[in-house]
């Protein structure tokens, strides 16, 4: 799995030109519109918001890998002390988190209604993404869009193949950004920004045997930030199917042709983005309840037997009322505050997205619907 949807994510919304507006169609266009991101002050309309977030998180991507290849041989070379690592790690993390909450208000303001924005060529975007002064083809290509099928979802590292490229990849996708890819990318930096707020809720005991709630005012933060995720993700599912047009789509409903989504989606797989957004905000708000139930049967119960018989962990109180600050979490024999497991009654149902889960990794579709809850967010 490369960084496609993140990437993209990370770029903000998808999109291109009224008169004046930024090319982001060719290298030089984005070089231009990305050339000096603070020349021109606060964005003053839509195009702009949108160009502003791509220029900026583009960047932040180039930020990351930059520091993860370099940031880390340095440390090596230097033999850097735990603790220096540690301080050095929270502050890139810290960093992210605050340029991610930067665009995600960028993008909260644009409105497009039926207009469309900017258009976006992501294969054309040549950037040395490492720092190391070269682009090679990994980099050249790291936004482009895999072709578009049923392919199934595999991980795989960078490649400098070209030959790789052309053959799985949509080299000369175009997207014509509308309002649902705004909400598609501002879906993605809310699950992004809220687990690494999660993250750096927690530090890692001296042992490394377990985790330290440092800071439970963030656990609330998360919480709010991938709920609205899941709000997002299901109007811009409904914005989808609202739309009329179609031309140079990015997500496109089944009467769409004209769309580079790496996954098709026909009506049964709207109704499953359906279900599955509306079972995960249940599950966020605490009204259904996941199967953690000590001695019990299924995948969660076994990773995670945390609740007594007839009770089920309530992801809301898990978060929402978190214990102090210094609460150990041991990676073995977790014991969570009582007031996470909730009694299963009418009004606390087990959800069901544990037993789905189960369901597509005993099949032959598993790795293929990895896939589709991937690209949909």
């Amino acid at each position: 799995m490369r960084l496609f949807p993140v990437a993209l994510a990370l770029c903000g919304a998808l999109v291109v030109p009224a008169a004046g507006a930024a090319d982001f169609t060719t290298t030089a266009g984005y070089a231009e519109a990305c050339r000096d991101p603070a020349r021109s002050g606060a964005p003053r309309d839509d195009d702009a918001r949108v160009a502003a977030v791509i220029c900026r998180d583009t960047a932040l991507v180039r930020q990351i890998v930059t520091w993860g290849t370099q940031g880390f041989a340095r440390m090596e070379t230097q033999r850097m002390p735990r603790e220096a690592i540690v301080v050095e790690v929270r502050k890139e993390i810290d960093y992210v988190i605050g340029e991610l909450g930067a665009t995600r208000k960028l993008l909260a303001q644009v409105k497009l209604g039926k207009r469309k924005s900017l258009r976006l060529a992501p294969a054309q975007w040549e950037l040395d993404i490492d720092g190391d002064g070269a682009v090679k083809p990994w980099e050249k290509y790291l936004f482009a869009l895999p072709k578009r099928g049923h392919q199934a979802f595999r991980f795989s590292g960078p490649s400098d193949d070209l030959a790789y490229y052309e053959r799985e990849y949509n080299l000369g996708a175009v997207i014509h950004v509308d309002q649902s890819d705004i909400l598609w990318s501002l879906a993605y930096h809310h699950f992004i920004e809220g687990l690494l707020t999660n993250l750096r809720a927690f530090e890692l005991t001296d042992k490394f045997d377990g985790v330290i709630l440092a800071r439970p005012a963030l656990m609330k933060a998360a919480h709010q930030l991938i709920g609205n995720g899941f709000v997002i993700s299901g109007k811009m599912r409904q914005e989808v199917l609202a739309e009329t047009d179609d031309d140079e789509e990015w997500i496109g409903h089944p009467g769409q042709v004209n769309s580079v989504f790496p996954v098709p989606l026909d009506t049964a797989d709207f109704a499953s983005w359906g279900m599955m957004v509306k079972e995960m905000s249940a599950l966020w708000q605490g009204r259904t309840l996941l199967p953690t139930t000590q001695g019990g049967g299924g995948m969660l119960a076994a990773m995670a037997p945390l609740c007594p018989q007839g009770s089920g962990l309530n992801v809301a109180s898990l978060y929402l009322k978190p214990p102090a600050a210094g609460t150990v979490y041991a990676f073995r024999n977790t014991k969570l505050p009582t007031n996470s497991c909730q009694r299963i009654d009418k009004a606390h149902r087990l959800s069901p997205l544990s037993q789905m889960a189960e369901q597509a990794q005993k099949s032959d579709t598993g790795m293929g619907f990895l896939r589709y809850l991937y690209w949909t967010n």
